[in-house]
């Protein structure tokens, strides 16, 4: 009778406990999911402007490289190779613009898994709870020994859940107080240089013009902006330069630690609390109460 009372106990516990994991996986955790959240949009939508803001700078490079800009200096006709002047430039938005991309997916990862373990580690746990009270009535040794792995994958599920915001908040915190001050001086620098490409391109000719007056008036029109566009960078290459170095830095620094060293981290504890001793007595000491007799 006191064996039977004690199952009844365990099977009701296993059954509140259940109830509970399944309602929690529909409430966000207070604080830590929002702010979590709300770094990964935020996060997104800075790497995806700093991505347009670099595609922009590109688009002006390439327009006045394949230009032979006639400037005269102190009186002096010069011809000047624009390409020569902004291959530099051209190459480092173009590998810029390629660290942006594995930026963005990086971060577009670490948010769909957080959304996952959001959504499915409290049910997943659960689940486990509900499968694990026939292990308990039927009090089969043979049974019984399942008991242990199961509620061991419990605690790792539920230290998973937390683990996953916690990432992000690590994250968030580098982000905000190292990365984000630089990441926006420099893209709007560099915003500067990539709006000169919107007015060569919504460029209009005069309505009241002829046709071949309006295509001369164009040109003249394109060639002035495109002249303007290779003179301002060429007076501003070096804080153009330094502002792309600085993005470059800034979103390597978040693939490094978003990409490799956070996950890596996050895995060797999962291994580490896996074979934990202190576990495995914690895990034996639980399941021992629910199956005393």
């Amino acid at each position: 009778m006191s064996d039977s009372s004690h199952r009844l106990r365990s099977v009701l516990l296993l059954l509140l406990l259940s109830a509970l994991f399944y309602g929690a996986s529909f409430v966000k955790l207070p604080g830590v999911d929002r702010l979590a959240d709300d770094y990964f949009s935020e996060s997104i939508k800075a790497a995806s402007i700093a991505y347009a803001t670099t595609r922009g700078v590109n688009a002006v490079v390439s327009v006045a490289k394949e230009s032979h800009l006639e400037l005269a200096p102190a009186g002096v006709g010069v011809t000047i190779a624009a390409g020569q002047i902004l291959d530099p430039i051209d190459d480092m938005t173009e590998r810029l613009s390629s660290i942006l991309v594995a930026a963005i997916a990086s971060i577009g990862i670490q948010k769909l898994g957080f959304e996952i373990g959001e959504a499915v580690s409290f049910k997943a746990i659960a689940v486990i709870l509900l499968l694990a009270i026939p292990l308990i009535w039927l009090n089969s040794p043979t049974l019984t020994t399942l008991l242990h792995p199961a509620i061991k994958l419990c605690l790792i599920l539920l230290l998973l859940r937390f683990m996953l915001p916690t990432s992000a908040l690590i994250s968030d915190s580098l982000y905000s107080n190292w990365l984000q001050p630089g990441i926006e001086d420099s893209v709007e620098k560099l915003t500067i240089v990539s709006n000169s490409y919107d007015a060569m391109s919504n460029m209009t000719s005069e309505e009241n013009e002829g046709f071949f007056s309006s295509m001369t008036a164009g040109a003249t029109n394109k060639v002035a902006k495109t002249r303007a566009a290779f003179l301002n960078m060429v007076e501003n290459a070096e804080n153009i330069i330094s502002s792309l170095l600085n993005l470059m830095t800034a979103y390597l620094a978040i693939f490094v630690v978003q990409v490799l060293l956070l996950p890596l981290a996050m895995l060797w504890l999962l291994v580490a609390l896996f074979k934990s001793r202190t576990l495995d007595v914690f895990t034996t000491s639980l399941t021992g109460r629910l199956t005393a007799a």
